[in-house]
């Protein structure tokens, strides 16, 4: 219970992955692994293309079972590193290159919304959905359900979300830099730009939803909205909208919030305010917005 539920399952599959590996190349499946092991592994898994932050999140695996089973963790090794370190001088840094959602942008999907969804109940879904997660600076994992089998409860729920004297209030139960719960309250004011307003999109919604507990962002049938199901319909509306061939993601949203503040003039404690950022890595989410 001490890391999260996805990264519990990359865990696992990584350490199934290098016990494979080593049934198949003959080694002796023995604890701690030899760094040799290790060496071998990780050279196979470059030659298989991977990056090496990704090879490096595989060894963060192997280090966890190490260290959880009171075994010393050869992961660190000192040539382990140096191959690493080698291997991102030859592929250079992996650069983020998906496009920040604007202003803009938002405007032409709340056009569109009513074109793609099959009635009034599920537009207004989307628009509010949208507009929450670029005013508050979201990631899609605190404001959407996973799947349709996710039962746990850590995006927004019915109870973390107020409607009230111009403002909505929402409660941010956890997030990836807040794995302990300790929350932290977003509040999200009236826009000038009625069409794009959140209050207006959350109150409209909020009414066509009703009081019934659950996942905030859900459909009428119960059902929770997905993070597939938000950035498939998204993603078309960007089609629509003629700038699909850009490199827009679920990020986008929480880029844009950020790239817009800073274009407004916001200085860097309200930036890193708006995104609950606590240290300078806010600066990385700055970018040019589109010209749409």
């Amino acid at each position: 219970m001490a890391i999260a539920p996805r990264t519990s399952r990359k865990y696992r599959a990584a350490d199934a992955e290098f016990a494979e590996f080593r049934r198949v190349r003959r080694l002796e499946q023995s604890w701690p692994a030899p760094v040799e092991h290790i060496q071998q592994f990780i050279v196979a898994l470059h030659w298989k293309g991977l990056r090496p932050g990704t090879i490096k999140g595989k060894l963060a695996a192997l280090s966890f079972y190490a260290k959880a089973n009171g075994i010393k963790d050869f992961s660190g090794d000192f040539r382990i590193k140096k191959m690493l370190e080698g291997w991102s001088r030859e592929s250079g840094m992996s650069q983020d290159d998906r496009i920040p959602i604007s202003p803009a942008v938002l405007q032409h999907l709340g056009e569109l919304w009513g074109s793609l969804c099959r009635d009034r109940y599920e537009e207004a879904l989307f628009h509010a959905a949208a507009l929450m997660a670029f005013f508050g600076a979201m990631r899609i994992s605190e404001l959407v359900a996973l799947g349709k089998g996710d039962v746990s409860r850590k995006a927004l729920q019915m109870e973390d979300v107020a409607v009230w004297d111009g403002q909505v209030r929402i409660r941010l139960r956890r997030s990836k830099t807040d794995q302990h719960g300790n929350g932290s309250m977003i509040i999200l004011g009236q826009c000038s730009m009625v069409n794009i307003c959140p209050v207006k999109a959350v109150s409209e919604f909020t009414r066509l939803r009703g009081p019934d507990s659950g996942y905030f962002f859900q459909h009428r049938d119960g059902t929770p909205l997905t993070k597939y199901q938000f950035w498939k319909l998204t993603d078309m509306a960007l089609e629509r909208i003629g700038i699909r061939n850009m490199r827009f993601g679920t990020h986008s949203f929480r880029i844009g919030a950020a790239s817009t503040a800073a274009t407004l003039g916001y200085d860097a404690d309200k930036i890193k305010q708006l995104g609950r950022w606590s240290s300078e890595c806010y600066r990385k989410y700055i970018r040019q917005l589109p010209n749409v």
